[in-house]
């Protein structure tokens, strides 16, 4: 809602409401190898984000200038709320009803989370001939999921534009229609989740003489009441140029982006009775490099064609941890095979994979004992799980009323550890296993490449010969993670589509109909490039920070679809 006060004064006000419901059921029936008995699991979740949002605004212009300015406020709101059984419910009293209803055992576990976040902010903008602009931001936050002594951070921004095309208007070329260059800094933050600054308690379901029992209820971390808000701040320079009637146009720009007091899960020792700790940590850096191209090779009365190309680099570092840490493990980023983390290590990239390499000599031979390969004695970097450089070519051709467009995307410059592979390793199934067998041999036989130890104690060549599959389960057993570290870089063509407009000529006789377009949409329709065995390079272990694992997860699916577009 927006109200003038006058031409140049506004007070304008809303509230905004987001929020979905998810509801399913996991029903294992009875007579599974893993759970004969059976399990049934019932889960709903609801999730509700409000916003009350108001401004009050000002723009006015004089002579040469322009000002404007907002001074407002937010309140937001956020309850997410689930309810679930505990464990999968079991067993079922009757086989074939899959009921809650039906449980021996249908414990039930409500959890509710609340938080919400206070702001006010005020923007100024300046403008002079309508070429050169200045604007300033200033916000404040007070989160409710830090301690009231400490959760309120202010953090201001400014950004200096020229259109210089426009100052030099009369002696520029012809041909160079626009340029604009910038320069910009700003601060932001954020708090955390709710309730990590408090010690929570949990009702058991069992007794202990007769007594009821309560334990903490912190999942082993412990809460740190002097959490404060992260801070970060970056700053950007960036240029703009179009040239031939907008044929031709560039837009590309640096950046530098720290972010200190960040809120990690640091280890603590188990005599404390907890795992881990909530604490602001370190230092990371962020920079990088943006760019994109936009070309119109060919335009027509009947034909036009449109191509655009972008890349980002960017290049992380890890600053500083704390006093005396020089590496974390990223929350739940772990492997469950092959004893692999995703860690922040103090001078390397974000999110290092760390796990076993080969052992081996100084001129790089492995190292082997009883024939078997060995892994090294400490833990090494293997990877980083972080792209560093993506992109992509989008293309749009169109003739008459016919459009074809696509879209190759690309992403380069990190690693991934395979779980898959090295669960299919240790069973015989992945094709490297086929190595050492024969039909007439399925077990075979194998000599390792490299040396082992003699009588002496001094490397000789392996000549220890062991069938495949204590070799290769050797190598899983052994938890020699480098076997399954792979480049993560790909090319795909990730969207294909051809479409028609119908002319106004045709649409003038139904009147309604004021646009009408079809279209054939064809997405992840082929992976062009990859050097990841069974596995798709995107495929994702869990949804946490840590990038680079990987388990058994399901290939991209390929679509196809039929889009009818119409406007009244």
């Amino acid at each position: 809602m927006k109200y003038d006060i006058f031409d140049w004064l506004y007070v304008q006000g809303a509230v905004q409401r987001d929020g979905y419901n998810l509801e399913y059921k996991q029903v294992q029936p009875t007579g599974a190898a893993a759970d004969p008995n059976g399990f049934m699991t019932e889960y709903s979740r609801n999730f509700s984000e409000m916003n009350l949002n108001y401004l009050i605004g000002f723009n006015k212009e004089w002579g040469d200038w322009s000002v404007g300015a907002t001074l407002g406020g937010n309140r937001q709101r956020t309850i997410n709320k689930t309810f679930y059984t505990t464990d999968g419910g079991r067993p079922f009293v009757v086989s074939g009803l899959w009921s809650v209803n039906n449980l021996g055992d249908k414990r039930s576990k409500k959890d509710y989370s609340e938080y919400r976040v206070n702001s006010v902010y005020a923007t100024a903008d300046f403008g002079w001939k309508n070429q050169v602009f200045l604007n300033l931001t200033g916000r404040n936050d007070w989160f409710s999921t830090l301690n009231p002594n400490s959760n309120s951070y202010f953090y201001p921004s400014v950004t200096l534009s020229w259109v210089f095309t426009d100052t030099f208007q009369d002696s520029k070329p012809d041909w160079f229609d626009f340029g604009k260059i910038r320069a910009s800094w700003a601060s932001s933050s954020n708090g955390t989740d709710p309730y990590k600054t408090l010690l929570l308690y949990t009702l058991r379901d069992y007794q202990i003489n007769g007594q009821s029992v309560i334990t903490q209820g912190n999942n082993n971390q412990y809460p740190n009441p002097d959490l404060k808000p992260v801070s970060i701040k970056e700053y950007e320079v960036g240029l703009n140029l179009a040239f031939f009637n907008n044929r031709l146009s560039f837009d590309m720009a640096y950046y530098n982006k720290n972010t200190t007091d960040d809120i990690a899960v640091v280890s603590t020792s188990s005599a404390s009775g907890y795992n881990s700790k909530f604490m602001n940590v370190g230092e990371i850096q962020n920079q990088g490099f943006e760019f994109m191209m936009n070309f119109v090779p060919v335009h027509t009365s009947n034909f036009h064609w449109e191509s655009t190309f972008n890349f980002a680099y960017n290049d992380s570092e890890v600053k500083y941890l704390g006093e005396g840490v020089d590496r974390l493990q990223i929350d739940g980023a772990s492997s469950r095979s092959g004893n692999v983390t995703i860690q922040n290590i103090v001078g390397s990239s974000y999110g290092e994979i760390v796990g076993y390499k080969y052992a081996r000599t100084e001129d790089g031979q492995i190292i082997y004992k009883n024939g078997i390969p060995q892994a090294d004695d400490e833990l090494s970097s293997l990877g980083n799980g972080v792209y560093k450089l993506t992109g992509g070519w989008s293309n749009t051709l169109k003739y008459k009323d016919f459009t074809l467009s696509f879209l190759i995307d690309f992403k380069t410059g990190a690693s991934i550890f395979s779980g898959t592979n090295y669960s299919l390793y240790s069973e015989g199934l992945h094709k490297n296993t086929l190595i050492g067998r024969t039909i007439d041999d399925p077990r075979g036989s194998i000599v390792g490449a490299g040396v082992m130890l003699d009588a002496s104690g001094n490397y000789v060549p392996n000549t220890v010969a062991v069938n495949a599959q204590d070799y290769y389960q050797g190598i899983c057993n052994n938890n020699i993670a480098e076997e399954f570290v792979y480049n993560a870089s790909f090319i795909k063509l990730r969207e294909l589509s051809f479409g028609y407009e119908f002319p106004q000529t045709i649409l003038n006789k139904m009147k309604v109909v004021k646009g009408l377009n079809v279209s054939l949409v064809g997405r992840n329709l082929w992976t062009i490039l990859k050097h990841t065995d069974n596995i798709d390079p995107e495929s994702a272990y869990n949804n946490s920070n840590g990038q680079g694992l990987e388990l058994n997860g399901y290939p991209a699916t390929r679509s196809v679809g039929f889009n009818v577009n119409v406007k009244f």
